[in-house]
């Protein structure tokens, strides 16, 4: 027969097969949670691997580096800035211009 750990005063007791009447919705928004996690996990893995190869481009690129190390350029209305200290990497769109 297992040994049950004897509680302190004040803790809660462990509770056997009592769910909550929604237990069911509770389950499937979890589930949902954990989809969308994974996908979110995934989607920083491929950002990171366009982030190294936005470096590289840049680097062989030879853009000319202004003061304070950052490098920063505008390629087809998006704003590429490169920051050296991280290697932080700064895409911004640029809105198209009202004429």
């Amino acid at each position: 027969m297992a040994k049950t750990k004897k509680k302190e005063a004040g803790e809660q007791l462990d509770l056997m097969d009592v769910q909550p009447e929604n237990a069911k919705e509770i389950i499937a928004a979890a589930k949902l949670y954990k989809k969308h996690q994974k996908a979110r996990l995934a989607a920083g893995v491929k950002e990171k691997e366009q982030k190294t190869l936005i470096l590289e481009l840049a680097k062989k690129a030879d853009i000319q580096v202004l003061a304070g190390g950052k490098i920063k350029f505008t390629v087809d209305g998006m704003m590429i800035e490169i920051t050296p200290r991280d290697e932080l990497v700064q895409v911004t769109e640029k809105a198209p211009s009202k004429e």
